[in-house]
């Protein structure tokens, strides 16, 4: 004699939770410049880049550290995505997309073809002090407007 399977559907009520997210508007960074014209965070009590030479300093450590000048040439595919913490000043995003943009002007039928750039800052800073932080490098205003 064959068992029979018997098949039990259990229903379970859907459970309702409402969240409630506490938002709070966007805090500007508080800075001031100091005497190299440097931004520097008040509540850090922190330069956002060397006052030598932070656009030196910025290809160095983040183009050059992640080798992302070599890396566009050989990439396989159309798309290359770059994720930070900590905007700042904006500096890495603005060297990044000089220097992709050499890239694109030197590779045109490279298969990669689009940066996408993600990044996340705390204290964003306002957008007079961006401009004013940008004045450093005045190579950089294709890219900064």
């Amino acid at each position: 004699m064959r068992r029979q399977a018997h098949i039990v559907k259990i229903a379970i009520p859907p459970v309702r939770r409402v969240t409630y997210v506490k938002q709070y508007a966007i805090q500007p960074a508080t800075l001031e410049f100091n005497a190299e014209g440097t931004p520097v965070s008040r509540d850090f009590d922190d330069v956002y880049f060397s006052n030598d030479n932070g656009l030196e300093e910025t290809r160095y450590v983040f183009l050059g550290g992640n080798r992302l000048a070599e890396r566009f040439p050989v990439h396989s595919h159309p798309l290359f995505i770059v994720a930070e913490s900590g905007f700042g000043t904006g500096l890495n995003f603005l060297t990044l997309w000089q220097a992709f943009d050499s890239f694109r002007s030197a590779h045109p039928q490279a298969t990669l073809q689009r940066l996408h750039f993600i990044s996340f800052e705390k204290f964003p800073l306002t957008r007079d002090d961006l401009a004013l932080a940008h004045q450093h490098w005045p190579e950089l205003a294709p890219w900064a407007e």
